[in-house]
């Protein structure tokens, strides 16, 4: 049975590690003022070797950064591990992974994007939960650090705010996908909006389902998928979630999860809001089109959801359990269950 890991506290101490992008060398500003305002919310955090190098196309040799996470793991004084960042090259290092030593040590993994990967087999590998959520520089360093809805959801989520045993999902009142590049522009906050894509119901069911959270950015789990490290449980409740996208790469990636048996294994759907949306050549805009085309008839599909590449951003238990309910056209519920529960 999957276990949670030990609920964050007041103080702990993270461990910053760099195993994808080198963007802590690449974008010095952005990675310190992460790190501050880590910091300024009570942390102690310690960036691992990773974070200062630029090797290859990471940072360190993938057998080099398994054995910084294992070394973080086995420290009696660090609590938790946070991603610098994503990008495209953890597959290397899921190879490396003593994944016994994951779970023996149970401490929470944090991080999205590339690190999917790494949460998804953590939670069929070495049966612990870890957490999608916020990261150093993409989240962390805003320039008025993280937005209070990515804050205060990572706090809940993770014990933080104290032991919990259900979490309803409530949507952000604002949102924002201005690009503002690092280091270059990123010198005040994005301006926030409102209105736009919401959460919605997609094709309700019949009935409230409860399942698995197992998922993330639909770029990184064409990555796995056909290898050893896309286990997925038999009651999924699948998450998928990416940025600048336009329906016809949209409907290829659920394709390939469809055809890779993704949707034989799911109980339902959840889908992020695609920032920076595209049109296709043909002017073709809408997702919801492809997903009632795509997602098997008989799966609850409910689709606006601030996950991963999303500002603000939900901290989603990868391996934990959670209830979805779709009806007609009323607002999906979603709600996580939490290991008090």
């Amino acid at each position: 049975m999957t276990t949670w890991p030990s609920p964050l506290a007041e103080g702990a101490t993270l461990a910053v590690w760099a195993p994808s992008s080198p963007a802590p060398v690449a974008f010095p500003k952005r990675f310190a003022r992460g790190i501050q305002a880590l910091q300024d919310d009570g942390f102690t955090v310690r960036p691992m070797p990773s974070c200062a190098a630029a090797h290859g196309v990471s940072t360190l040799q993938p057998a080099a950064l398994a054995a910084e996470l294992h070394q973080a793991l086995l420290d009696p004084e660090c609590d938790g591990i946070v991603a610098a960042v994503g990008g495209w090259t953890l597959i290397n290092v899921l190879p490396h992974l003593d994944w016994q030593l994951i779970g023996e040590a149970a401490k929470p993994l944090i991080g999205y994007s590339d690190i999917a990967s790494l949460l998804n087999a953590a939670s069929r590998r070495s049966d612990l939960v870890s957490f999608h959520g916020p990261m150093v520089v993409s989240e962390w360093g805003e320039a008025a650090g993280p937005w209070d809805y990515t804050r205060s959801e990572f706090r809940a989520v993770t014990g933080l705010a104290g032991p919990w045993t259900e979490h309803p999902v409530t949507e952000p009142a604002t949102w924002s996908d201005e690009m503002l590049w690092w280091d270059k522009a990123d010198d005040r906050p994005r301006s926030p909006r409102d209105g736009g894509e919401r959460v919605r119901t997609v094709r309700g069911g019949s009935a409230e389902v409860e399942g698995t959270l197992w998922g993330g950015s639909l770029a990184v789990l064409s990555l796995v998928l056909g290898t050893p490290f896309a286990d997925q449980p038999e009651d999924s409740l699948v998450f998928v979630e990416g940025e600048g996208l336009a329906p016809d790469e949209f409907a290829a990636r659920l394709r390939q999860l469809r055809l890779a048996g993704v949707f034989d294994r799911s109980v339902g759907v959840i889908v992020g809001r695609i920032g920076r949306a595209q049109a296709c050549l043909s002017g073709f805009t809408d997702f919801d089109e492809v997903l009632r085309d795509i997602v098997p008839a008989h799966l609850p599909v409910a689709a606006g959801y601030a996950l991963g590449h999303s500002t603000p951003m939900l901290t989603v238990p990868v391996g934990g359990r959670a209830r979805l309910h779709c009806a007609g056209e009323a607002p999906p519920r979603l709600t996580l269950l939490g290991p008090a529960g």
